[in-house]
């Protein structure tokens, strides 16, 4: 047991460690392109922070642990909205704009009542097991794509310049695809043990998706919103939590 903590908590190194490089390099090429704060945040470094989740579900959907897949992104956006947000508050106050109000935590909002009606096909369709379909995979997606083409429009707003760091064209590819490596072999350690040390503690995946796995994968999200915090971009650290959750 000791040996799958240990190689548990790897997994998390790489993911996080992953996922702080890729952050950095995709920050840097997308300040290249002259996107605004508030995009960044919201795209860029939400996509970025999103990385641990997005390779743990996909890891855990190949090995047909839909508890895992699931319980990991639930667990995570409650984590964000709970304690990400509530220690941020804690170290300064947040200023929320009215695009964040108005369209982004709606959405938040919205994206999670359509999975609840997608996946309770016991409750509404009096179905044998809950299903989430391709056609509900693709449906998702589409709102999306849609979510992406509103935040774009934003762009053409004005913000305050941030002091994101750049990097060379090449060290920030570099960055990203070294970030990219590392969350997929830090993906695949952290479902593994994780599902290991589940049945050998005796409790179901879900719970340990919901709970270990989901504060584990919000690490990023927690780092990124308080150094975007101490750099007083308080637009990027809300940004990046609506569009991570999203």
């Amino acid at each position: 047991m000791i040996a799958n903590i240990l190689l548990l908590l790897l997994g998390l190194i790489l993911l996080v460690g992953g996922a702080n490089l890729l952050t950095d390099g995709a920050a840097s090429v997308a300040k290249r392109f002259r996107l605004s704060n508030l995009v960044i945040g919201l795209t860029v470094v939400a996509f970025s922070v999103s990385a641990p989740e997005l390779v743990v579900s996909l890891t855990a959907s190949l090995k047909e642990s839909a508890d895992i897949a699931v319980g990991n992104v639930l667990g995570s956006n409650i984590v964000n909205i709970l304690a990400v947000v509530g220690v941020a508050a804690l170290i300064a106050p947040l200023s929320i704009s009215n695009n964040t109000l108005r369209i982004g935590i709606p959405l938040v909002i919205l994206s999670s009542l359509a999975l609840f009606f997608m996946a309770n096909d016991r409750l509404f369709d009096h179905s044998m097991e809950n299903i989430l379909s391709r056609t509900e995979g693709f449906v998702l997606l589409v709102f999306f794509v849609l979510f992406l083409f509103y935040v774009f429009g934003l762009s053409r707003g004005d913000d305050a310049p941030t002091p994101i760091r750049q990097f060379a064209l090449g060290l920030s590819a570099l960055m990203i695809v070294g970030g990219s490596i590392a969350l997929f072999f830090g993906g695949q350690l952290f479902v593994d043990h994780a599902a290991t040390l589940a049945a050998r503690l005796g409790v179901s995946e879900s719970v340990i998706a919901l709970s270990v796995m989901a504060i584990g994968t919000s690490l990023p999200e927690l780092i990124t919103t308080i150094v975007a915090l101490v750099r007083k971009q308080s637009g990027m650290a809300i940004g990046n939590i609506v569009g991570s959750n999203i």
